[in-house]
């Protein structure tokens, strides 16, 4: 989806969009991965607004992830929702120190992207912003017992006989240590 900042007026532009989550290669390649799995389509309501030589961008985007705990591996399904302010400039401001010189800073470092071509790709910001809302960790509960470590078993749905005889991981190493007087 582009937006042409020329079409851009004062009063600005709105968008509502809903697209789905393998049209943008970055998602597609988290779902392949296992990373996620996208329930329902991205829906996206943007308000771009040309203020000053700049293009504001407020959006709203929702959509519905399944992700694995991290503990159980149970699928966990989430609804989210995020707000996202982007600046786009045709050029890069010029910036000076306090001794006057000029600095030279990129666009990510003052937090603007560049608009190119009289286009702004929304495609990019959209994908972006998604793959910010997928958790690294999730929990299907905050008591989740997780796998067992031995047998794999589901301590949340059953209890094994090797859980009782694991003990503390952490220290196993010193299991058969012995101290000599």
């Amino acid at each position: 989806m582009q937006i042409k900042v020329s079409d851009l007026k004062n009063s600005g532009f709105d968008l509502k969009l809903e697209r789905s989550a393998a049209s943008f290669p970055m998602l597609a390649e988290l779902q392949r991965l296992g990373r996620c799995v996208f329930l329902t389509p991205i829906s996206v309501v943007v308000h771009a607004n040309l203020v000053g030589g700049m293009v504001e961008l407020d959006g709203h985007i929702s959509v519905d992830i399944e992700v694995p705990c991290s503990r159980c591996l149970a699928p966990c399904r989430r609804v989210f929702s995020s707000d996202f302010r982007q600046t786009y400039v045709d050029q890069l401001p010029e910036v000076t120190g306090e001794d006057g010189e000029e600095l030279e800073l990129s666009a990510e470092e003052m937090g603007l992207e560049l608009i190119n071509d009289d286009e702004i790709d929304l495609n990019e910001e959209i994908q972006q912003q998604v793959a910010l809302l997928v958790p690294e960790h999730s929990l299907c509960s905050e008591l989740c017992k997780g796998l067992c470590a031995e047998c794999g078993a589901d301590l949340n749905k059953e209890k094994c006989s090797c859980a009782d005889n694991v003990g503390n991981l952490n220290f196993a190493a010193l299991k058969d240590f012995k101290v000599e007087k």
